[in-house]
Order: structure tokens, then C-alpha cells, then sequence
């Protein structure tokens, strides 16, 4: 009787160690294959964006991470020029210390030293933090902005732009401006 039991104990031990080194493992393959991971990763990238063969913008980073659900991340800065529709000159130069593209709600965020420089207005925009909404073109951040245009310097908290209408921008809350000459 009692070496029915040792055995019955035995193979109990031996069932359900193996069960959760089995589940342990499917766990780990879950974290390695989710969305946690990329699905791709290209390094030193320079891709030209282009509509009827004509360049609108050529983006470049050390590091692009693509995930399963379209997600992208770019953890070791990214380059972004804009090019004139008319002479195909730069129109604008993007760059940043990090950015994320979130694919569900088509939202790209550059992270870290933003700067970008609006070669047609003269405008140098610099902030911590600059959402992009690519669907409807909403240009916006909520934290510290300095715009730099020629003789004048403003800053404040908190910008609105849209890409559709490059004239017109809101600094929500205006903290200072300097005239230079």
C-alpha cells in the first residue's frame, strides 16, 4: 500500500512539474512572439516617401522596430525633411531623440530635443514632446514651446496647428516674447 502511494506521489510530482514547465514555456513563446517584440527590426534606414513620384518626405533613424499591430518605434532618434511640392526644395526638417508611430489611431510622437525647422516661414519650433496625427493632420503638444522667427522669440505652454493650414498656429498659454533686431 504504501509503495502505491510513493509511486501515485511520484508521478504526481513528475505530471505537474512537467505541466508547468510546459505552460512556463508557452508563456515565454507568448512574450518573445507578442506585440511586446518587434516583428521587424532595419537599422541605418533612410526611406523617401513618394506621391505620383514626386518626394514629400524622406525619413531616417539609426533604428526602426516594427511591431505585429502596425506599431512602429524609432528608439535612437529620427530624421525627417519635408519637401516643397513646387521646386522640391526642403520645406521643413524634423528631428527628435525618439518617436513612436501608434498604427490604430495613426498618431506618430517624437520624443526628446524635438526641432523643427520651417525653412519657408523662417520658424524654428523647439519643445520636449510633438503628436502628429496623420489621418487629419492635427500638429499639437501640451508641454513647453520656443518658437524662434526672424526678431522675435515666444514662449509658452502648449501648441494647436494643423498641417492643412500651415499659416495658422495657438500657443495656449503665452509666457513670454523677445524682440530682437
Amino acid at each position: 500500500m504504501i509503495k502505491k502511494i510513493l509511486i501515485l506521489a511520484i508521478v504526481s510530482v513528475t505530471l505537474f512539474s512537467c505541466g508547468s514547465k510546459t505552460r512556463t514555456k508557452r508563456e515565454a513563446r507568448e512574450i518573445v512572439m507578442g506585440t511586446e517584440t518587434p516583428d521587424f527590426t532595419a537599422f541605418n534606414i533612410e526611406t523617401v516617401h513618394t506621391e505620383d513620384a514626386i518626394p514629400k518626405n524622406r525619413l531616417k533613424a539609426k533604428v526602426q522596430m516594427r511591431y505585429k499591430n502596425g506599431n512602429e518605434r524609432y528608439p535612437e532618434g529620427i530624421d525627417i525633411v519635408t519637401f516643397d511640392e513646387e521646386d522640391l526644395s526642403e520645406a521643413s526638417h524634423l528631428v527628435a531623440d525618439s518617436a513612436i508611430y501608434t498604427a490604430d489611431s495613426t498618431l506618430y510622437t517624437v520624443y526628446g530635443n524635438v526641432v523643427l525647422d520651417d525653412y519657408k516661414k523662417g520658424q524654428k519650433l523647439e519643445t520636449d514632446t510633438l503628436h502628429f496625427n496623420k489621418e487629419n493632420g492635427d500638429i499639437y503638444t501640451d508641454d513647453r514651446v520656443r518658437i524662434a522667427k526672424e526678431g522675435e522669440i515666444v514662449t509658452g505652454r502648449g501648441m494647436r496647428a494643423n498641417q492643412n493650414n500651415p499659416d495658422e498656429y495657438e500657443l495656449l498659454d503665452i509666457e513670454g516674447t523677445v524682440y530682437s533686431d
